[in-house]
């Protein structure tokens, strides 16, 4: 999360690698305001990632942060997964046509990425789920 909020803040200031050639978000209105609302997103993201692992995290209300991981679980794997289905083929030499250059980035590194955090954050999710789960007495003597 922190790497991408990191290439989002570099585009956002005129870079352009990663980008397609001849591209610049400085350049594209629409595409420089979704990446102006992608590097808090990322920035939450990461701090939500370490809500999960580290002691403070469970300062925090138990379903929020549970609904925090699972949301961004379900984004990063829905988002990567239409592409993972382009890497097995391209993978396996079912492709009838060779992949451009932004498309092989894009197939061969940044959705893979995508999937990466979003089968992390599923672990992650589950293990928080399972350490801050209350044994049974516990929730009985509540009722």
């Amino acid at each position: 999360m922190v790497v991408f909020a990191a290439f989002h803040s570099y585009w956002a200031l005129g870079g352009t690698i990663g980008l397609p050639p001849g591209e610049s978000l400085v350049d594209n209105k629409p595409l420089f305001v979704i990446d102006l609302i992608a590097i808090p997103m990322n920035l939450g993201g990461a701090a939500l990632a370490l809500a999960l692992v580290q002691r403070w995290g469970l300062f925090f209300p138990r379903r929020l942060v549970l609904f925090g991981a699972w949301g961004c679980a379900l984004l990063m794997v829905g988002h990567a997964a239409p592409s993972m289905v382009d890497l097995v083929v391209f993978l396996t030499g079912q492709r009838g046509k060779p992949l451009t250059g932004e498309d092989r980035f894009s197939v061969l590194v940044y959705e893979p990425y995508w999937m990466l955090g979003g089968l992390l954050f599923t672990v992650m999710a589950l293990a928080f789920q399972r350490r801050t789960r209350q044994p049974a007495a516990a929730r009985e003597g509540s009722e």
